[in-house]
């Protein structure tokens, strides 16, 4: 133990106001006794999955993440992760975990609206978050439980809900603030606790790429240093898991990646829409109050060249986005370096933010993220094409031996061929 802490602490802390200590950080994990390993998974491996926040597909390589790139030489990766649409955080964060496109588990932008109950889902109300009624799907770490297998998650969306009766055993209220050494340093520790309690899937998440890549773009410095500190933090863990000898798979993704934006479409010059009746940015949505709103609005939108307007019905079928109430009524889509808005002056919207995500990831290749995996029956230096995130769900259980006991829109078959035959 000490020789792992020793392996942690070489990293200095990044730069945060209102650290808090690490005493106080884990006074805030939420512990249920009532779940145990079943003596059938004792014997069964352990996966930790970590996400990047908006790490884009080329990140590794072009900022030579060393201790990342070690992991695809080690063993497999994919040239572009794809993620779900839209390319946003809490819907593909809930995509990795389910393998349901967002249409189908009901997180389907960062906020949104639900017209059937009359409520809003933000990300920043904690009421909301934490309430399990918005979540579909079986999470990663419910599956594992219902099968006899212990869970733990330090920050993923929808792990502070109670979904399906449960939450993981161990898990975190989110603290943006909390240094990333203790996260890992935690991880380590789970799979130290005695073998009837220790967790066998194990989330882990880190949201500074993305902050930078917002900030200052994803071609600046900033992004630069967020990428090789996140990719210190994998190292120390990569290091403290050798120490442990465990069966463990390390899967490294993400939920997007990262586009410059430059240049604002306001829809204030040609509709009146009231801002509670529109959610904006690459895709943008409008809820209508009756059909001839509807089709009022489609009319005049639908004549600008510089953004796609459809119905939610007819939304393409390849962006798996139309079979959902809590989608708008009306869905605008635009292509970088343009966001949509809708206010009454653009004049300084642009001066706080040089990079954005949510654009369709099959136009767009900047919205592929990452996908590498190393342990005991993973390829070496093996490659795969391009693929969608809703196929990790079924990989994670294959790993796992568990069953998947709800229809999916993920496939194994994707990825099975990163196994050791």
């Amino acid at each position: 133990m000490k020789k792992i802490l020793s392996i942690l602490l070489c990293f200095s802390i990044y730069s945060h106001s209102q650290t808090p200590t690490y005493t106080e950080t884990l006074s805030q994990e939420i512990h249920s006794k009532t779940i145990e390993n079943s003596d059938a998974t004792l014997n069964k491996p352990y996966v930790i999955m970590v996400s990047i926040d908006g790490f884009r597909y080329d990140y590794a390589e072009k900022y030579n993440a060393k201790n990342i790139l070690a992991i695809a030489k080690n063993g497999s990766s994919t040239t572009r992760l794809i993620p779900s649409f839209p390319s946003k955080t809490f819907p593909n964060h809930y995509t990795l975990v389910t393998g349901l496109y967002p249409e189908h588990h009901g997180i389907v932008y960062n906020s949104f609206f639900d017209k059937r109950t009359g409520k809003s889902y933000r990300i920043a109300n904690r009421e909301a978050v934490e309430n399990g009624d918005w979540y579909g799907g079986i999470p990663l770490w419910n599956l594992a439980q219902f099968q006899g297998m212990c869970a733990a998650s330090y920050f993923w969306v929808g792990s502070e809900a109670n979904i399906n009766g449960m939450h993981p055993k161990y898990y975190y209220p989110y603290n943006k603030q909390t240094p990333y050494e203790y996260r890992v340093k935690r991880i380590l520790e789970w799979l130290q606790l005695p073998e009837k309690v220790r967790p066998h899937i194990l989330t882990l998440y880190f949201s500074l790429v993305d902050t930078q890549g917002h900030k200052f773009g994803p071609n600046s410095e900033q992004t630069k240093e967020a990428v090789l500190y996140v990719d210190k933090q994998i190292g120390a863990l990569r290091e403290g898991l050798k120490l442990l000898n465990l069966p463990v798979y390390l899967v490294v993704t993400a939920d997007h990646g990262m586009a410059e934006v430059s240049h604002l479409i306001n829809i204030n010059n040609f509709v009146n829409v009231p801002n509670e009746q529109f959610l904006g940015g690459p895709v943008a949505m409008i809820y209508t109050k009756s059909v001839a709103e509807t089709d009022s609005l489609f009319n005049t939108l639908s004549q600008q060249t510089n953004f796609k307007t459809y119905k939610r019905m007819d939304v393409p079928n390849y962006l798996n986005f139309n079979d959902n109430s809590r989608i708008g009524d009306l869905v605008l889509i635009t292509d970088p370096p343009n966001t949509i808005i809708n206010s009454q002056s653009n004049k300084t919207e642009l001066e706080s933010i040089q990079g954005t995500h949510g654009y369709d990831p099959f136009e767009n290749k900047d919205m592929g993220t990452i996908f590498y995996i190393e342990g005991p029956d993973i390829k070496k230096d093996f490659k795969l094409s391009p693929f969608e995130n809703v196929n990790i769900y079924p990989l994670i259980a294959h790993l796992l031996g568990l069953k998947i006991i709800e229809p999916i829109d993920g496939k194994f078959d994707v990825t099975s061929s990163i196994i050791k035959k």
